[in-house]
């Protein structure tokens, strides 16, 4: 009985970890076509967070201090030269994705 309750627990694992690399692979994914162009090391948006938050803060994916509200609340109504971004150009799931991606790799 110990060695199917080992088994089973194992293969649990091994499903629960494919389906976390699928959604951080699927939440990459979102953030490299909405947000990468700006937001990666040369980017506009890298910039101008330099220029007013300092090179700490500068490059979204190795910040710790974004929060999911905080995320949601700068894409639909945009901060400085950052403009909104509606729902039709990115939607909510895709929105969503961004924000796990980000809360993941800022942790």
């Amino acid at each position: 009985m110990k060695r199917f309750s080992y088994r089973t627990a194992f293969w649990v694992c091994l499903a629960i970890t494919r389906i976390a690399h699928a959604d951080n692979a699927t939440d990459k994914a979102a953030f490299d076509t909405h947000c990468r162009k700006c937001h990666d090391v040369g980017g506009t948006g890298t910039f101008m967070l330099e220029r007013r938050l300092g090179k700490d803060k500068a490059l979204l994916e190795t910040r710790t201090d974004l929060a999911d509200a905080y995320i949601r609340h700068v894409v639909r109504n945009g901060v400085v030269s950052m403009p909104w971004i509606s729902r039709v150009e990115l939607t909510d799931a895709e929105l969503d994705a961004i924000a796990r991606y980000l809360m993941r790799t800022s942790r």
